[in-house]
Parts: structure tokens; sequence; C-alpha cells
């Protein structure tokens, strides 16, 4: 029975305020003593060592598609449009409705050849940057790493710049429903992700009628126009997937941002060897999204009865593999508590693993490739301003690990 089953770490409330700041040392101590462990508050499995998340991600036996799972969560009504549009994100699907949608993505993205965008991204880069000219300094967070992913991908989409602002609105309601739904969210957040659905949708129907009489060289007018196998993406399927992209895009891409800084700023001899060294920035990069990365975890939902490390999982649990706790386990990296930008042997999970890896992971790298390229190019030191290390905060929305602010002094060259 499921009322028999041990909660994680002493009933503390895993995913938690008091885990906000650090999780590293709950993890840990799951890995150690409980890698697969039932959460009674969440309802669900916590699996957290390198090889089992491995397993639970890359495994037919487990489902993407969690709307069952948030039916139990979400049972008002009024928010069962909220569910469907969530149902037709290509991160929900399985085989084989996941490939026909991803097929389609993907011809759209390639359609996109996003290295004729790394100008763009240096130049939106060396703009945003300049604003910290003046004061020698400036809040990283929200006049750098929030707005230049947002910039790019709503121009890569299509989305008018007039639009930006109220899209972004729209984005950030929806990634709050579309990673926690599954878990537990409040009446207001529920209301507002629904509010904000039922815009993008009147927003996004006018916008594909417009580029369905003078088509724009865009990823909209690509997913309008991708075809595979005789078939096209739905209205419904291309508002999803559309929010999918634009969430996925854009929030990741801040977090990644902010705590490769971070960890710079943590760790100042890496942040000298780096910039004496910029050739290494691609490799740094993909350390810092293994040593803090932005998604904590993901979901699956067991199709069939099953054991991982003897513990029974009965068809229909939620399983949240932690990918985070997977990216520090020392089964898989040296020192892996440790910032090491030398570090090759990388097989990180933070863009997934196996079939729903994430399609704009190659965007993500170039922004961030990029804009540690223009911060060295620009600057001769960057320190942390008016505060100590240990006082940065997190957002509250825990799976998504992106710091709240990083303020900077910066010497410009």
């Amino acid at each position: 029975m499921r009322s028999k089953r041990q909660n994680a770490f002493n009933n503390a409330e895993i995913f938690g305020p008091a885990m906000r700041g650090n999780p590293y040392p709950i993890y840990h101590e799951l890995r150690e003593s409980n890698p697969v462990c039932w959460d009674k508050s969440l309802q669900a499995w916590i699996v957290t060592r390198y090889e089992d998340v491995a397993m639970v991600l890359h495994d037919s036996r487990f489902s993407a598609n969690r709307i069952d799972a948030a039916t139990e969560q979400i049972k008002t009504p009024r928010y069962r449009p909220l569910l469907d549009v969530m149902a037709q994100k290509m991160s929900e699907k399985d085989e084989p409705d996941h490939m026909r949608l991803r097929s389609l993505v993907n011809k759209a993205f390639a359609h996109m050849a996003l290295e004729q965008w790394e100008p763009l991204i240096r130049n939106r880069g060396n703009d945003l940057l300049d604003t910290f000219r003046t004061t020698n300094g400036g809040e990283f967070i929200n006049d750098y790493s929030v707005p230049l992913p947002l910039l790019i991908l709503l121009q890569l989409v299509g989305v008018p710049t007039q639009d930006t602002q109220q899209v972004k609105t729209w984005c950030d309601d929806f990634a709050v429903i579309a990673l926690n739904y599954y878990t537990h969210l409040s009446e207001e957040k529920l209301e507002k992700g629904l509010r904000s659905v039922q815009e993008f949708r009147t927003f996004l129907t006018q916008r594909i009628a417009e580029l369905e009489a003078q088509p724009e060289d865009n990823l909209l007018n690509a997913l309008i126009a991708a075809e595979h196998e005789g078939q096209r993406l739905s209205v419904e399927e291309m508002l999803a997937n559309t929010f999918l992209l634009l969430t996925a895009g854009n929030e990741t891409t801040t977090c990644l941002l902010g705590n490769g800084l971070a960890a710079l700023l943590e760790y100042p001899d890496q942040m000298q060897r780096l910039r004496q060294n910029p050739e290494l920035i691609p490799q740094a990069v993909e350390e810092f999204l293994r040593f803090n990365s932005p998604v904590q975890y993901l979901g699956r939902i067991a199709k069939e009865d099953l054991e991982i490390h003897s513990k029974p999982i009965k068809k229909g649990d939620l399983v949240l593999p932690v990918i985070a706790s997977a990216n520090r386990d020392p089964a898989k990296f040296s020192n892996p508590d440790i910032l090491d930008i030398d570090r090759t042997d990388n097989h990180h999970f933070a863009f997934g693993y196996g079939r729903h890896f994430c399609p704009g992971s190659h965007l993500a790298r170039l922004e961030a490739v990029v804009s540690f390229e223009i911060l060295f190019e620009q600057t001769r030191e960057i320190r942390l301003d008016s505060m100590l290390f240990t006082d940065l905060k997190y957002r509250k929305n825990f799976p998504l690990r992106c710091l709240e602010k990083l303020p900077l002094q910066l010497d410009f060259r």
C-alpha cells in the first residue's frame, strides 16, 4: 500500500523551500541511502542515480504522457482545456505520435539554418551588455539573460516585436503549468495558465492566418508548411508545440546563462582559466549544464508493474527522474560537486535523454557560447556586486533552477 511507503529524508518536503538554495546535499543523501524512494506529498517515485535516470528516460516501459496523473491533481472541469493543450505537446507523446510531431518540428528547425543566427545573437548580446557600461555593472538575470533568449527566439519563431512582452507573459504562465501540472498547483496559477492559453490561442490563430496570406521566413511559417508522410500539424498541435518551443527555449537558456556565470563567480580559478583560454567556452558550457542543471527533474508514468532496486513500481505510478542529481553522481563523474571546465567526458542529461532529447539544444548552446565569448571580449573582470555568493536566491518554480538576481560589477575594456 502507498501509505506504508516511507517518505524521503525524514518526511521533509522534497523540492520544497528548504531545498531551493542548494538541493545537491539532499540529492547526495538520496543517491547514497534511498536512490528510488516514494514521496507521499508528491505521490511519486524519486529516482536520483545516473544509471537509473538513464533507464527511466530511455525505457519504453515508462510513458511521457502524464495527463492522467495531472487529471488526478487537477480535477476541476474548468481547467480541462488547459490539460487538453498540454496533451498535444510532443514532450507528452509516446511513439508513434511523438515521432510524427518531432519530425514536423525538426523539419521546421532544419529550414531555419540556426548557424545563420549567430551574428544576430552576437549583436543582441553586445547591445544588452553595452547598457551595463554607464554604471560599470548591472543585474545580469533580468537585464541580459532574460531578454537575450526571448528576443532571439521570438524573432526566430516570427512574433512581431510589439507583441514581445505579452507573449513573454503568456509563456511564463504556461511554463509554471508545464513544469508542475502533474504535482500540485494553486488555483491562482491554474487561472493564469488557463487565461494565457486562451489568449495565446487567439493570437496564434490570427498569426497563422497572416502567414498563410503572406508567408515569412520564420519558424512558425515553417511549422505551418512542414509535412510528414502527408500529415501536417493541427491548430491545437501548433498551439501546444509553439508554446513548448517558446517556453523551453526561453526560460531554460535564461537559467543556463545565469547559473553558468554564477558558477564561474563561485570558482574564480575557473573564471580566470576560461578568460585566458576562450577556446574552452563550448566545453565550459557543457560543464555549466551539468554542474547546475536548469531543469532539475522530468516526469514519467510506469506503463506496467516493474522494480527498480527492489522497489515495486506499479502501473500508473508517477516517476520523477532527477536529472540534476544524475549529473552529480560520482559513479559517473569524477569530483562531481566541483566545477571543472576541462571536463571532457561530460555526458550529462541537462537536455534530457533518449527520444525526448531537447530539439532546441543547439540554439541554447549557441546562445550560451556567444554570450560568454562577448562577456570575456568586453570585460577585464567580472565580480559579484553588493551581496555575498551565499545570498543568491533561486526562483520559487523549483523544477526550473534559475536565479532571481545576479548583480555584477564589470571592468570593461
